[in-house]
C-alpha cells in the first residue's frame, strides 16, 4: 500500500514538471500580457488585415429610385462578387424621401451612401450640420464628368446658399438635359432626310410637314415646359452673362434683345407648327400624343426615352436634336440640363473607404453603360456618353447635349415675373398676344419686383 502510495504521488510530480514545461514552449504564440505593449509591426499587420478583410463589411444605400430598384440591386451583386463589400440597397419610394433624409441627419442615421432627392440649398444644410462628406478624396474622377454638373453641388466661396464648408458634396449617378425629340418616319414620309440645324431649317421642315398631313409639334407650353423651351433662345440672343444681369435689374430688359426669344414662339405659330390644345397642353399628354405618332415633334427632358418605353416598347423610331440657332443669334444655343440622382456619402460611416469604393464603381465607364442602358437614364460618366456601345442613337444624342448645358442662366427677383412669362407664351402660341405685348407686361412685373425688393 504505501509503495503504491509513493508510485502515485512520483506520477503526479512528473506531470506537474510536463506540463510547466509545454507551457514554456507556447511562447513563441507571442500572447501579451496586459503590461505589454504591442509592437509597431504587430500593429501594423492587424491593421492591414482589417482593411483588406471586407468579408465583414456591409454598406446601407438609400435611394428613391422606384424604377431603379432591381437594377441597383442586380449592380450591388456584382460589386460584392468583384469586392466583397456587401451593399445592402434601400428603397424608399415616393414624396417623403427627402423629409426622410433630413430627419435622420438629425439623429445622426444616416446610411453609408444614399441618393439625394434636392437641391443646392437643400443639401447644403446638411454640410454644414457634418452630415455628409466633401469629396475632396475622390478628386481624381471629378474629369469624368461634365465641370457643369460638378458645379451643381459645389460650394465655393460667396455661394449663394451661405455654405461656410466650402467644397463638392455629390456626384452624379445619372444627368439629363432638354431637347427635341422628333419621329424619324414622320419626318422621312414628309420627305425630310435629317434633323434641323438652324432655326430657318426648321420653319422649312415644319413646313414639310404641314404639307404631309401631319402635325409638326407639341409640348408642355401650359406648364413648366414654356419657360425650359425659352431658355436655350434666352442663352442664344442674350448670353448667359447679360441674361443674369437683366433678370437681377442690372440691365434693361426691354432693350436687351429679349423680344427675339418671344418671336421664335411667334414663328411657329404663324407657320403652324402648334397641336391643337397646345396652350394648356401637359408634357404627359403630349408624350402620349408622340408615342401614338400623332405629333412629328416634342421638346421633352432625356428621361422621356424611359416614358416611352413605358407607353410603347416598340416604339424605338425617334432620334434627338438640340434646339437650333436662328441666324441673327450672337451667341451658341445652349440646353437647360443637370444631375439628375446625385449619390452622396454620409459624414460618420464607419466604412469611408468601402463606400467611396461603391460610388466609385457606380459611376465607372462600364457601370454608367449599363445603367443607362438598363434604365434609359443619361450616363454621368462622359467616356460612357460618348461611347459608340451601349446606348440608343437617341439616348446617346442627349448624352452629348450634356457638353451644351446651361450654367448660370440666372433668376428673377420674383417667380411671378416666370409665370408672366409662361402666360404670354402660351397666349401668343394660339394667337392671343404679340413679343411686344408680353415683354412690356414681363418689365412691368420685373420693375415690381424689384421695387419690393429694395422696400
Amino acid at each position: 500500500m504505501k509503495q503504491h502510495n509513493r508510485v502515485t504521488w512520483r506520477i503526479f510530480i512528473i506531470s506537474i514538471i510536463l506540463l510547466i514545461g509545454l507551457t514554456g514552449c507556447g511562447g513563441n504564440s507571442k500572447d501579451m500580457t496586459s503590461n505589454e505593449k504591442p509592437t509597431k509591426e504587430n500593429t501594423s499587420q492587424e491593421n492591414a488585415s482589417t482593411t483588406n478583410d471586407t468579408k465583414d463589411v456591409k454598406l446601407v444605400f438609400w435611394h428613391y429610385l422606384n424604377d431603379r430598384h432591381d437594377l441597383l440591386k442586380e449592380m450591388a451583386a456584382d460589386f460584392e462578387q468583384k469586392t466583397g463589400i456587401q451593399v445592402d440597397i434601400q428603397l424608399f419610394g415616393g414624396d417623403g424621401f427627402k423629409q426622410k433624409i433630413m430627419a435622420s441627419a438629425q439623429n445622426n442615421a444616416l446610411p453609408d451612401v444614399m441618393t439625394f432627392a434636392g437641391g443646392a440649398g437643400d443639401l447644403g444644410q446638411l454640410v454644414e450640420s457634418g452630415n455628409v462628406m466633401e469629396l475632396s478624396d475622390m478628386k481624381d474622377i471629378f474629369g469624368k464628368f461634365p465641370s457643369t454638373i460638378l458645379k451643381t453641388f459645389t460650394y465655393d466661396e460667396g455661394n449663394i446658399f451661405g455654405v461656410k464648408k466650402l467644397g463638392t458634396y455629390a456626384l452624379p449617378m445619372d444627368t439629363n438635359n432638354i431637347q427635341f425629340v422628333y419621329n424619324t418616319k414622320l419626318f422621312e414620309k414628309a420627305g425630310i432626310a435629317s434633323a434641323p440645324t438652324t432655326w430657318e431649317e426648321l420653319l422649312a421642315d415644319v413646313d414639310k410637314l404641314k404639307a404631309a398631313g401631319i402635325v409638326p409639334f407639341a409640348t408642355g407650353i401650359g406648364s413648366w415646359v414654356a419657360g425650359s423651351l425659352a431658355a436655350p433662345y434666352e442663352i442664344a440672343y442674350l448670353g448667359e452673362e447679360k441674361l443674369v444681369n437683366v433678370k437681377k435689374g442690372q440691365e434693361p430688359l426691354m432693350d436687351s434683345g429679349y423680344l427675339n426669344v418671344l418671336k421664335r414662339f411667334e414663328d411657329l405659330y404663324k407657320h403652324g407648327a402648334f397641336a391643337e390644345g397646345i396652350a394648356t397642353m401637359d408634357l404627359p399628354t403630349a408624350e402620349q400624343m408622340f408615342v401614338n405618332e400623332e405629333v412629328a415633334m416634342i421638346y421633352d427632358g432625356s428621361w422621356a426615352i424611359g416614358v416611352f418605353n413605358q407607353m410603347n416598347p416598340s416604339f424605338t423610331q425617334y432620334d434627338v436634336f438640340q434646339p437650333p440657332k436662328p441666324a441673327d443669334a450672337t451667341h451658341d444655343v445652349k440646353i437647360p440640363g443637370g444631375i439628375g440622382v446625385p449619390l452622396v456619402l454620409n459624414q460618420h460611416t464607419e466604412h469611408k473607404e468601402a463606400a467611396m469604393q461603391f460610388v466609385r464603381f457606380l459611376v465607372e465607364k462600364e457601370q454608367q453603360q449599363k445603367y443607362a442602358s438598363k434604365s434609359f437614364n443619361l450616363p454621368a460618366n462622359m467616356e460612357a456618353a460618348t461611347s459608340e456601345g451601349g446606348m440608343t442613337p437617341a439616348l446617346r444624342n442627349f448624352s452629348l447635349g450634356m457638353n451644351h448645358i446651361i450654367e448660370n442662366g440666372g433668376t428673377y427677383p420674383a417667380p411671378s415675373v416666370e409665370t408672366v412669362l409662361q402666360k404670354g407664351i402660351q397666349l401668343i402660341a394660339i394667337g392671343q398676344s404679340s413679343p411686344d405685348q408680353v415683354l412690356k407686361e414681363m418689365d412691368t412685373e420685373l420693375q415690381k419686383a424689384l421695387k419690393e425688393k429694395k422696400e
